[in-house]
């Protein structure tokens, strides 16, 4: 188990990468945004056809299902249209809920909720189904964000996520890269980085059991390695 990060550690690094994910979300504004289409799958890697098929997720008919660091949306929105009587999108950057709402609004079953990931689920129903594509488990430090995801998920509930592996060289737990942005600004990000045992030795501590790990190789000459996640809340 790693060590647990001081609280206000936690608020530093959602105020940090909040400003970066508003500065992207500014560069492509939402003002007259045509309705989104609804993905046909969910990535799981930022390598299109890469990672697992659908039903990763399993079936979402009827479940209360949070995707924790959403962005703009459309993940959260699949949920939706795949059955889920409650899909709640949650990102730390308000102006990338502006864009999902933008994209999504007109979809049932939607809610939108702005705020550290952490904070945010205390204050949501229990849920069937959490899951992040590169989203919070990978930008928050997971022995916080893990214990309380524990607790929003039911007994058997579903946790998935995706995140990259430490990069060569790279030492595992949190660091902080900078972003080039668009319009040649660079922000800096915060990120928590850890291989498949250490993940394996987090969820156990925190709740989880049946973990499992799919490694997905980048395109040949990548540094990235991303490890796609899953395990079900024990008790």
């Amino acid at each position: 188990m790693t060590h647990e990060m001081p609280h206000d550690t936690a608020l530093v690094d959602a105020s940090v990468n909040a400003r970066a994910w508003n500065h992207i979300a500014a560069q492509g504004a939402p003002e007259g945004t045509e309705p989104g289409q609804v993905p046909e799958r969910i990535e799981w890697t930022c390598w299109p056809g890469r990672g697992p098929r659908n039903g990763f997720l399993g079936d979402l008919t009827g479940l209360r299902v949070a995707e924790l660091g959403c962005g703009t949306g459309e993940h959260t929105a699949y949920a939706a249209a795949h059955g889920a009587r409650l899909a709640i999108g949650v990102d730390v950057a308000a102006q990338r809920i502006d864009t999902a709402r933008a994209l999504f609004g007109h979809l049932p079953a939607l809610a939108w909720r702005v705020g550290d990931a952490a904070q945010v689920l205390a204050g949501l129903p229990h849920l069937d189904v959490c899951f992040s594509i590169y989203g919070a488990l990978w930008y928050a430090d997971p022995a916080q964000l893990l214990p309380v995801t524990a607790n929003r998920l039911r007994p058997g509930g579903l946790l998935a996520f995706s995140v990259n592996a430490p990069r060569p060289r790279e030492l595992p737990g949190r660091r902080v890269d900078n972003l080039t942005l668009a319009d040649g600004a660079r922000l800096p990000v915060v990120h928590y980085a850890y291989d498949a045992v250490t993940w394996c030795r987090l969820l156990d501590g925190n709740g989880f059991a049946d973990t499992e790990v799919l490694p997905v190789e980048g395109p040949e000459g990548s540094p990235y390695r991303t490890l796609v996640i899953r395990a079900r809340r024990t008790g």
